[in-house]
Parts: structure tokens; sequence; C-alpha cells
């Protein structure tokens, strides 16, 4: 009997630990980002239907200053017209925003900084600079960056829900408070 009433009282406590479990903070990388960004953009995005744009080897970074995401990314261009393709370097910015509903961080206010294609002419740049600035932000507003894994979501029988997220210079901090 003594030995059952023992086990209730460490049950009940451990049980109360649990509820009164503090917050959880998740760290996300550039590097993570980066990989999400190459799964989300392998597909050839077409532009005005007569050019085809590829993206890899993304590179983040963030800063903490201004809350944005900025991303380099290998381009390649290809079109229709002709059997040649050009190779460059797109620059994105964005701000980053937490979607409680979907546990998910989403690119907001994305900005293309730049598109260059090596040996292209001033001009063919500035053209293609207009058209991407145009099109690009259109495009990638409100893309998933990033989703809150499950198992992060419940922890030792508590589970967890999405607070609060934080820009640092060295990635995001996700909060996560206890579910009340």
């Amino acid at each position: 009997m003594k030995l059952k009433l023992f086990i209730l009282l460490i049950l009940l406590t451990l049980s109360g630990c649990a509820t009164m479990m503090g917050d959880r903070t998740v760290n996300v990388t550039g590097d993570q980002i980066a990989q999400k960004l190459n799964e989300k953009l392998a597909l050839p995005v077409s532009l005005l239907k007569v050019f085809d744009v590829n993206l890899s080897n993304s590179v983040v970074t963030f800063d903490k200053a201004t809350g944005r995401m900025i991303t380099t990314m290998d381009t390649k261009l290809s079109s229709e017209l002709s059997d040649k393709y050009l190779t460059g370097k797109l620059g994105i910015s964005g701000k980053l925003r937490f979607d409680p509903a979907t546990s998910a961080v989403v690119l907001d206010e994305p900005k293309i900084e730049n598109i260059n294609f090596d040996g292209a002419n001033g001009k063919f740049n500035d053209l293609f600079n207009a058209l991407a600035k145009t099109v690009g932000g259109e495009m990638l507003n409100g893309l998933t960056l990033y989703t809150v894994k499950p198992e992060d979501l419940k922890f030792g029988g508590t589970t967890y829900s999405p607070k609060d997220m934080v820009v640092t210079d060295n990635g995001l901090q996700l909060t996560l408070s206890p579910a009340r």
C-alpha cells in the first residue's frame, strides 16, 4: 500500500512539473532556410512564357537590425528563342513572418534586390532587373521557408504552440510555449 501511494505521489509530481514547464526555443539556421528555398525553387520559373529561370545554391544570411533575410542564388536563364543560356546571380531580400495557423515561417514583402548575368551588357541586365522586380516579388510572397517540426511541438507529454519569432544575425529563434 505504501509503495502504491509513493508511486502515485511521484506520478502526480511529474505531471505537475510537465504542466509547469516553461517556454522552449527552436533555432533555425540559414542553411535550413537555404535548403528549403532550393527545394521550393528547384523547378524552372517561367517569365512571360518566353524565359525559364533556374535558381539554385541559395546562400542565406539574416539582418537583425532590419529583420530581413538576404539570399543570393545562382541563376540560369534560358529561352525557347535561343539554344544558349546565361548564368548569373540573383539577390532577394524579405521580411519573415510567423504564421501560427500553419506553424510556419513565410517570406513576407519579398524584394528582388538585383539580378546580373555574366557577360551580359548593362542594358540587358537593367531590363531583366526591371522584369524580375515586377514579377518576382509577387511570385515569392508568402513562400513557406520553414515549418516547425511536430516533435518540437510535443515534449515530455506537454504540447507546445508557437508564440514568437526573432530574427538574429545567426538565424531565427522560435519561442514555443506550453499549450494551456
